[in-house]
């Protein structure tokens, strides 16, 4: 990264800020706390921001409103510079639209609350239909008539009873068999004893008629319901008329939106241009390469200065990674981890190939890799996703890649497949061996692997330490552990690699003076810096107690054993539930069904698992080896938009003409 600082006159700042946008190729950099004491704030932000959000929440209704719309949403539309720009009559008639959008959503809420609450009216009334009484008629000069239900034929034994008992100027007369439960009545009780009736009621499993502006009887009432509910319905389809008809202006709306963040973000920019009366400068970060190609196109231009020069030495710049298209695939694991020093080495291009070796011998099989690429393949190049979901999904196609040679490599086909299902006649064969049949094999193997991606892992200690001018504290770090663990290993594994004695003696002896020469390089170095003697001691003795952390990073690569298994064992299982129900032509049936269903989960189950384990195997075992990161990508200038793409010229999406 270089520094560069570009001056101009003040009347051509907002120009020279539009043309850095487009670019997108600079970070504008800031000095001291000026980042802390320049926060958004004012009317016109808290307008953009609460403009912006309710054309959040439209579009995202429209969306899920309209499959159209929604097709439209999954990728940015393209659209042209003049289609970016926004009079300010058509931005009112946007926001008069959003409220519009705003106020028919809640008319169709009430709408469809009035709808709700006539059709629970309309339940409880149903049960009066066949009862040809005017049920509005409740009073006369000195009884009143109540109409209920008696849900519980005790109760309504016991309040005949206190009627009859209490009451002998009460009558009740019953619309239903008393046997039917529920069972219609009505009682017409005297008003002097209605306070008295009305709490023996309360007591009793009775419930009232609901209490419903009646126009009659309740077949008559129901008609005038329906009627209702009809023209609540109609209105909420004239809604959603309207509602269509708003639809229609997505792609301007969506436009409109992504303007208005970049409105935002150049507000946000501006405040950050330093000002005298006649001119302004600004502070940026470029990259080194692209630095001058920038100037010479501002200078085209504008009457604009420029100045540029490498950061210093020590110092932190954002970081912008520069990888061939191969390792750019990987990057994504880093992203998710957190940026490096700048002064530090790019680990994506020693991680890469082990990421892509190390999922590709977790998931290892035919089967579910092709099924990998398969469905990758149809979101890259069928879909074409976009933004960061797209750099997860490339990063699966080529780990489904690995995962197909690597399931040749030990014979894995979905599990045992072609075996279940021939009987035994076909095998799928294994270019290596097959890890169910030598499990300790894969376990040495993976093991072994772990430490060249150990090793690896401090190669590039060396080189920050290098990098950063103490070459000999790398060096103290590394060199002892290069020597120590292989002799380690070679003392643990001469018999395996010779039967002869002497041989195994030779490569003993060998081993032994590896693991010396080790220990006595950290007893020697590890200290280095410092004077006391006694301490320097110490700090190689503490230094060599590492050799249990080391045994703790080596064993973590055994889960490669552990998902390799596991994922075999899943698809084994599934194979033998699918021939539980035998050989027929109905058997093949279920086979196939119960095949589908078991390995797309164990697809998902052991894809998931190989992802975070082999991440997980380069952020603590890889990257604890020299990652210093606390550093910061670099975050160009730039449009961001979320839903249209600007191209130059006029070359963009044609809208119709009420949406340009």
């Amino acid at each position: 990264m270089s520094k560069m600082t570009i001056l101009g006159m003040n009347e051509d700042r907002d120009d020279v800020l539009d043309a850095l946008m487009r670019m997108g190729a600079v970070e504008i950099r800031e000095e001291g706390d000026e980042e802390t004491n320049r926060r958004p704030s004012g009317a016109a932000y808290v307008d953009n921001a609460d403009v912006r959000s309710r054309l959040k929440r439209m579009i995202d209704d429209l969306v899920l409103r309209f499959p159209e719309t929604q097709a439209l949403s999954k990728r940015k539309i393209r659209i042209s510079e003049s289609d970016f720009v926004f009079t300010t009559e058509e931005e009112k008639e946007l926001c008069s639209m959003v409220d519009r959008f705003e106020a028919l959503l809640s008319d169709r809420e009430a709408h469809l609350s009035s709808i709700r609450t006539l059709e629970q009216q309309r339940d409880q009334l149903a049960l009066w239909t066949d009862v040809p009484v005017d049920l509005s008629i409740r009073k006369t000069k000195t009884t009143s008539l109540i109409y209920g239900i008696f849900r519980d034929t005790t109760s309504l034994s016991a309040f005949e009873n206190d009627l009859e008992r209490d009451f002998p100027l009460t009558a009740l007369y019953l619309l239903d068999d008393p046997k039917k439960i529920p069972c219609r009545v009505a009682i017409v009780v005297m008003d002097e004893e209605l306070p008295r009736v009305r709490a023996r009621l309360a007591a009793s499993d009775y419930q009232d008629i609901p209490n419903l502006p009646f126009t009659g009887t309740a077949k008559e009432t129901l008609v005038t319901m329906e009627e209702r509910i009809r023209e609540e319905e109609n209105a909420i389809t004239l809604v959603d008329q309207e509602i269509a008809e708003i639809n229609e202006y997505v792609v301007r709306l969506m436009t409109y939106h992504d303007a208005l963040a970049v409105r935002q973000e150049r507000s946000e920019a501006r405040d950050k241009f330093h000002q005298s009366i006649y001119t302004f400068h600004l502070y940026v970060w470029v990259p080194t390469k692209e630095a001058e190609a920038i100037g010479q196109a501002l200078i085209s231009q504008f009457d604009v200065a420029y100045y540029h020069e490498k950061a210093a030495k020590g110092e932190e710049a954002p970081v912008k990674l520069q990888n061939n298209r191969f390792v750019r695939l990987f990057e994504i694991v880093l992203e998710m981890y957190g940026s490096p020093s700048s002064n530090e080495t790019d680990p994506v291009p020693s991680m890469a190939p082990f990421y892509f070796i190390l999922f590709g011998m977790m998931l290892s099989d035919v089967g579910y890799g092709a099924m990998l690429v398969a469905g990758t393949a149809w979101l890259l190049f069928k879909k074409k996703i976009e933004g960061e979901s797209r750099k997860l999904v490339a990063l699966l196609y080529v780990s489904g890649i690995s995962s197909i040679v690597w399931g040749a490599v030990f014979g894995g086909f979905f599990g045992d497949l072609l075996t279940t299902v021939t009987q035994g006649r076909v095998n799928f064969p294994a270019l290596w061996f097959n890890p169910m049949d030598s499990p300790i094999q894969l376990l040495l193997f993976s093991m072994l692997f772990g430490v060249i991606h150990l090793f690896v892992g401090m190669a590039v200690n060396i080189r920050n330490a290098y990098l950063s001018g103490d070459l000999m504290s790398g060096l103290a770090d590394t060199v002892p552990w290069y020597l120590i663990i292989p002799g380690l290993i070679l003392l643990l594994g001469s018999g395996s690699i010779s039967t002869d004695p002497n041989t195994v003696a030779t490569l003993n002896e060998v081993a032994k003076w590896m693991v010396i020469a080790g220990a006595a390089f950290a007893l020697v170095f590890a200290g280095h810096g410092i004077r006391n003697p006694i301490k320097r001691l110490f700090k190689g003795l503490s230094s060599l107690y590492g050799v249990t952390s080391w045994l703790g990073d080596i064993l973590s690569y055994s889960r490669i054993l552990a998902l390799v298994l596991a994922t075999s064992v899943i698809a084994m299982v599934v194979n033998m539930l699918g021939m539980l129900f035998g050989t027929s032509v109905l058997g093949y049936i279920a086979f196939t069904l119960i095949a589908i269903l078991g390995h797309t989960l164990n697809l998902a189950l052991s894809t998931l698992s190989a992802f975070v384990h082999t991440s997980r195997l380069q952020y603590v075992e890889m990257f604890g080896k020299f990652f210093v990161g606390g550093g910061s990508f670099f975050k160009p200038l730039r449009r961001n938009t979320e839903y249209v793409a600007i191209t130059e010229g006029r070359d963009g999406q044609k809208m119709p003409p009420h949406q340009t």
